[in-house]
């Protein structure tokens, strides 16, 4: 069964790629531009045929594609239909689609999912409306599970601050907060069914990490389950997906301030090993993964770096800043250097993900 599920999962990874290149293919034969290949995955193809002057292509390795525009990396022409002949606002349009594509999917894929699956209704504190941060998870002679914790414990205070009581921030995300500010020794006040108890936990301070990490995973106590209707699987899903946003920001924000470790970043050994896990437990939690990535996947060929979606909007926007194209060579050289950058980190990463695997 685990092959099905590696396959199950390339063919969504493959899934969310051929929406991002169909943006780019689509707003470009909108605007008039000739496109003269579309291929998903890399290497030799598996099966291509070609219709007018689109040679369309499925390649051996499922990991990435291509859009290919006619002239795009050469100076332009009086020909309406090579990529560089055209203005930067089309241009633009162009480039801007495949990552906004995945987007809109990402969030289109949500507001399906809310409509058609029992959405949990938690337990929450009269008084501030937050979900109970109760603990589901606990790691194996972690620091947590050795003091003395329980899965069903909810976490009401880390030494003297309450978990409910953050302005502006739910109480998981405050949880982790008061976890990562308390010393390598915290006090954790739980109920435990009713009865209050303070359970101390010590050697919490993780060298390797350079963080505190307790061993928890932490939910909220599921006491219903209920149905959204339209409007409320509608605002539902861009609540999710602003929380997905959120918390890929705070995570990068955390790699910033504390370094990257292993495991923090995965390629796509690491991303398949992830989601055959999650398939193993159901379809529906792989959809869910399917919404991160998709959203990951837009947000980061935003980033103004070259070879990325990002780095060209930025060649495109310095181009109407100056009123006149850059030098093609110039750009041509700067995207294969961030090209060659991209790979080698993918390498790095991929080997880190093999290494992983293994442990």
């Amino acid at each position: 069964m685990t092959f099905v599920y590696i396959l199950l999962s390339l063919l969504v990874l493959t899934f969310l790629i051929f929406f991002h290149e169909l943006g780019h293919f689509t707003v470009g034969k909108l605007l008039g531009f000739r496109i003269l290949g579309f291929s998903i995955g890399f290497g030799p193809a598996v099966f291509k045929f070609k219709k007018g002057e689109t040679e369309y292509a499925l390649r051996a390795l499922p990991f990435g594609g291509s859009c290919q525009f006619d002239g795009e990396d050469e100076e332009a022409e009086n020909d309406p239909g090579r990529f560089n002949a055209n203005p930067v606002w089309k241009r633009f349009l162009v480039i801007l689609a495949g990552p906004v594509t995945n987007v809109l999917l990402a969030i289109i894929m949500a507001f399906i999912l809310m409509l058609c699956v029992r959405v949990p209704v938690y337990s929450t504190d009269e008084a501030t409306g937050d979900i109970f941060p109760t603990i589901m998870q606990l790691t194996e002679n972690g620091p947590a599970a050795n003091s003395g914790l329980q899965v069903g414990d909810v976490v009401l205070k880390v030494d003297d601050t309450s978990t409910l009581a953050a302005d502006n921030e739910d109480s998981i995300s405050a949880l982790s907060r008061l976890i990562g500010e308390a010393g390598s020794s915290m006090v954790f006040t739980v109920d435990r069914s009713g009865q209050l108890m303070e359970i101390t936990i010590t050697d919490a301070y993780n060298a390797s990490e350079g963080r505190n990490i307790v061993g928890i995973t932490i939910g909220g106590t599921i006491i219903d389950y209920t149905h959204y209707n339209v409007g409320e699987a509608f605002t539902g899903s861009f609540r999710y997906i602003g929380d997905i946003i959120k918390l890929t920001a705070e995570a990068i924000g955390t790699m910033f301030t504390n370094g990257i470790h292993q495991g923090d970043v995965s390629g796509i050994v690491g991303t398949v090993a992830i989601m055959t896990d999650v398939a193993r437990e159901g379809l529906v939690n792989l959809v869910y993964v399917a919404i991160i990535l998709s959203l990951s996947l837009g947000i980061f060929n935003l980033i103004p770096f070259p070879a990325l979606d990002g780095g060209r909007l930025l060649f495109l926007i310095i181009e109407a800043i100056k009123g006149k194209p850059l030098n093609r060579k110039v750009e041509n050289i700067v995207n294969a250097i961030g090209l060659i950058l991209l790979l080698m980190l993918m390498a790095v990463v991929t080997v880190f993900d093999v290494i992983g695997l293994f442990r």
